[in-house]
């Protein structure tokens, strides 16, 4: 008898458990997706003062901009042709399936949409969001810029999040959200639940 009472008090603390741990899943997911959402509305083309715009890298289709990054690029094309003395950082890696650098790519299509080249420059080691917004610092800081307020373009999806590891860094964050493909919303928003929780757990 006191041994069926004990694994039936085991099952019900594992089933507690189990509830637990749905709870605080569901919980973090509508907090950290109503934290990603907040980024769909920012839009700071009217920021004072900016020193650079970044674009922030999104995958390559052989040596052709993926439609999220043309997206982004579209959107940041806006924004240069609105501000004609303004420098952009291209920040984006070669990764797998890649014939050029995300960089490169992004610079080929500005120049193509009559961006001048004088006014590109390439951040080409990045393969992470991290290192995106870390390398084009450490480019300006090796041009003596410090401490810079960047406008960031990025996908709605993913602004949040970017915004988030610049303002750890030091920078001073301004963004505009480049819209997104509805059909792909879904796995990206999930995607960056995701990639918000392993932010959170590694940024100081």
């Amino acid at each position: 008898m006191l041994t069926r009472l004990r694994k039936i008090g085991s099952h019900d603390i594992f089933k507690r458990m189990i509830v637990t741990v749905i709870f605080v899943v569901v919980l973090s997911f509508a907090i950290i997706e109503s934290m990603i959402i907040s980024g769909f509305k920012i839009n700071d083309t009217q920021a004072s003062h900016v020193d650079y715009i970044i674009i922030l890298g999104s995958g390559l289709k052989g040596s052709q901009l993926s439609i999220i990054l043309q997206q982004r690029v579209d959107t940041g094309i806006i924004y240069l042709k609105q501000h004609p003395h303004m420098s952009v950082i291209v920040s984006g890696g070669q990764g797998p399936g890649e014939d050029i650098t995300e960089a490169e790519a992004m610079s080929r299509y500005l120049v193509r949409q009559g961006i001048d080249q004088t006014r590109i420059i390439q951040e080409n080691r990045s393969t992470s969001t991290f290192e995106n917004l870390k390398f084009s610092q450490d480019i300006l800081q090796a041009r003596g810029i410090h401490q810079p307020s960047i406008m960031i373009v990025t996908s709605n999806y993913h602004l949040y999040r970017a915004e988030m590891i610049a303002s750890t860094l030091g920078f001073k964050v301004h963004g505009i959200a480049s819209p997104s493909l509805g059909y792909l919303l879904p796995q990206n928003m999930l995607r960056e639940y995701l990639a918000m929780i392993k932010a959170m757990l590694q940024l100081p």
